[in-house]
């Protein structure tokens, strides 16, 4: 083999080599719901890598916490007997 082809082979052994050290512990993210569900995945890594990281559920939890925050104490005790009642 000629020294060129020799030299091509390893500048792409090289390329191939850096492109994995910059990309570790890089991850790609993913919404496929518009941000309700949020995904992601480490670069170059394969599809079924992915892992959740934000669940719908997330939304809820917020606005629970939201009402817990903007609302006295006295109403919600109504409305957890008014949902007690409602069971």
């Amino acid at each position: 083999m000629s020294d060129s082809i020799k030299k091509w082979h390893e500048m792409q052994e090289a390329k191939k080599n850096s492109q994995t050290a910059t990309s570790a512990g890089t991850f790609i993210y993913e919404s496929p719901d518009g941000g309700d569900t949020i995904t992601r995945r480490p670069f170059h890594g394969d599809i079924s890598e992915r892992e959740t990281i934000k669940h719908p559920e997330s939304k809820l939890r917020q606005d629970a916490y939201r009402l817990l925050c903007e609302n006295d104490e006295d109403v919600i005790r109504l409305a957890m007997k008014i949902l007690d009642i409602g069971s």
